[in-house]
């Protein structure tokens, strides 16, 4: 399916109709716990101190967030059409009879991290300093991959404090908030940029963050329902689709536990009521998830708790930056999603599930003895539900036809699709408008 470009298919239904819903393997691209545990591992007491106070500094209580695909592919089967003129600041998704939204607000809210107008520039005046002081020079080519071993090998204690704090920072803004695969080239403008703190703290993260991952979601399933059908038709036992995702798939995952009330406790718990919302939740180890229960709890709205269709900040929340830096360019509700009825996208008849093995009629190509596999990277040590972040040279024995295919999901318009690039610099370009006061 080509998402957001697809023409023919009318404002308001999923793009995937409930026959055409297919298993799905997700290889997450992030690697915030593993950056967490290294970060903390690394830097001196004086050093983690200053990081904890710096703009990712919350993001250190998150040491382990294990990568529950399964959930977020059952969200992306349901994504829903939605018209030209809110196509890049929002997505839409029916959980059940209910839609919800994640926009820019629901992600400021869920992450922490501030919007606002990008100033990206190149600062000459540094000189590449970081480069060549402690990276081998602006000549060497370093992969993100091999970023993980050299941050490792750093002596964080004979490293200036301010140094090792810019250091860090690169490290996770490049390795969590715009993941992708470990062969690409680190951001080495970023790593230039850093140099001057200031400017750095200043990037409007949150919106850098969100143009990935929207493009991630946006395009993760392109196609994927007709490859799936003709793969099974050549090969029967063809039971999943699988695919990567890119950017920040950590704070998607959070979104859906804040929006969608009554998740089991065997999927995750909320341990804390501290902002932002990433905070309060500890995803369980993905091994217990399967397919065929999120795809019926999802349809089942006896089993649902409360669904939030956008969220509203809190009386904490109202103060803080991130959410002051967002105030400006609240998206509206589009007025199609007014006049929605979910009858629109028919849903299956609800079998409850007595155990794993009962017949699901209501699962297409059921395979609810299904579990998905947790794997753990060799440099991270991710716990994910999925195959990890692994280098495309190790992908090559076991998800080779994926790795192929989800070189060309990152993109905009199906008809000229080309391989995303490696050393893609997030760029604001999404249309916000700034409210008159």
């Amino acid at each position: 399916m080509a998402k957001s470009e697809s023409p023919d298919i009318e404002v308001g239904k999923m793009y995937f109709r409930y026959g055409d819903h297919f298993p799905g393997r997700i290889s997450s691209m992030c690697m915030l716990s593993s950056v967490v545990k290294a970060i903390e591992e690394k830097l001196t007491k004086r050093q983690l101190s200053m990081f904890k106070k710096d703009i990712f500094g919350h993001f250190l209580e998150c040491r382990s967030f294990p990568f529950s695909g399964v959930i977020l592919h059952n969200l992306l089967l349901r994504q829903v059409a939605h018209e030209e003129d809110s196509r890049e600041d929002q997505l839409w998704f029916q959980i059940g009879k209910h839609l919800i939204r994640l926009s820019i607000v629901e992600w400021c809210l869920v992450t922490g991290l501030s919007f606002g107008v990008d100033t990206n520039q190149e600062n000459d005046e540094m000189e590449q300093r970081l480069r060549n002081m402690y990276f081998g020079g602006v000549h060497r080519k370093i992969n993100v991959n091999q970023f993980d071993a050299v941050f490792k090998e750093l002596k964080f204690e004979e490293i200036d404090d301010m140094d090792a704090l810019k250091i860090a920072l690169f490290y996770f803004a490049d390795r969590v908030l715009n993941a992708r695969k470990n062969h690409c080239q680190i951001n080495f403008d970023w790593l230039d940029q850093v140099d001057d703190i200031q400017y750095f703290r200043k990037r409007p993260w949150g919106l850098l963050s969100w143009e990935m991952i929207y493009e991630s979601l946006d395009n993760a399933l392109f196609e994927k329902d007709e490859k799936f059908k003709k793969t099974r038709l050549k090969n029967p036992d063809h039971n999943i689709e699988k695919y990567n995702l890119y950017g920040f798939t950590s704070g998607v995952q959070a979104w859906i536990y804040e929006a969608i009330g009554g998740l089991p406790s065997t999927w995750v718990v909320k341990t804390k009521n501290k902002i932002p919302r990433i905070l309060q939740w500890k995803p369980m180890a993905s091994s217990r998830i399967n397919f065929a229960e999120v795809y019926s709890f999802f349809n089942d709205e006896s089993r649902l708790g409360d669904v939030l269709q956008t969220f509203e900040p809190n009386s904490k929340e109202n103060s803080r930056k991130y959410w002051l830096s967002v105030n400006d360019y609240l998206p509206s509700i589009p007025n199609w999603v007014h006049k929605h009825q979910p009858s629109i996208n028919a849903m299956p008849s609800v079998t409850r599930q007595s155990d794993e093995h009962d017949d699901h009629d209501d699962i297409p190509n059921p395979i609810p003895e299904q579990r998905h596999d947790t794997f753990e990277d060799e440099v991270g040590h991710d716990t994910f539900e999925d195959e990890v972040a692994v280098d495309d040279h190790q992908q090559q024995t076991d998800n080779s036809d994926d790795a192929r295919d989800s070189e060309a999901t990152l993109v905009r318009h199906a008809p000229c699709r080309t391989k995303p690039r490696c050393d893609r610099q997030p760029v604001a370009r999404f249309r916000f408008t700034r409210l008159s006061s």
